[in-house]
């Protein structure tokens, strides 16, 4: 049977795709060397909430194709909410990686971060984060993210967190900061 990818991938939105299906997918995704075609049937995996597959999704962490790691970090630490089991990986990819070349394995790693800071403590995760969200640091979109992260693992909520400071961007950002590092200090 040839899977239909356009409508798997629509299906999996709805969280509308069955077990045989994603067994299928899952067969296909182990043993096909397309690159483009296996993200998307590792996005079918990872949104239809099928966890028992956590083996295969996290061998694409140890890859070094940018675009699938990426998916995987986000299916594994936002989708599935196993952050605590790849604090490795995500450590690694905050620090950045040779084979990111456009750096969305590092801004995916700095959300999954912030998300785990909101019920957990790791001093090491918060200062990396506070650093990448210093003016200095000349990347803006990391920076952006990395105080986004940070806003969200002090526990602001998320419709704050996405306007991002509104009109007063670099007030927000400093309050951010410097909320961050108070919560630094005292861990």
């Amino acid at each position: 049977m040839s899977i239909d990818l356009d409508e798997l991938v629509e299906r999996a939105k709805e969280g509308t795709v069955g077990k045989q299906e994603i067994a299928e997918v899952v067969r296909e995704l182990a043993s096909t060397e397309d690159e483009s075609r296996a993200y998307r049937l590792l996005y079918v995996v990872g949104r239809s909430s099928a966890t028992e597959h956590e083996d295969l999704v996290a061998g694409f962490l140890r890859g070094d194709d940018a675009e699938l790691a990426k998916l995987a970090l986000q299916t594994l630490c936002t989708f599935w909410g196993l952050t605590e089991s790849y604090l490795d990986f995500v450590r690694a990819f905050l620090d950045g990686v040779s084979w990111d070349y456009s750096g969305d394995v590092q801004l995916i790693a700095a959300s999954a971060a912030g998300e785990h800071l909101r019920d957990h403590t790791d001093t090491g995760l918060l200062a990396r984060l506070v650093e990448l969200a210093y003016p200095e640091n000349d990347n803006p979109v990391l920076r952006r993210m990395a105080l986004e992260a940070l806003a969200r693992g002090l526990g602001d909520p998320d419709r704050e967190t996405l306007r991002a400071g509104g009109e007063d961007r670099d007030g927000w950002a400093a309050r951010v900061l410097a909320r961050a590092e108070d919560r630094l200090a005292a861990e």
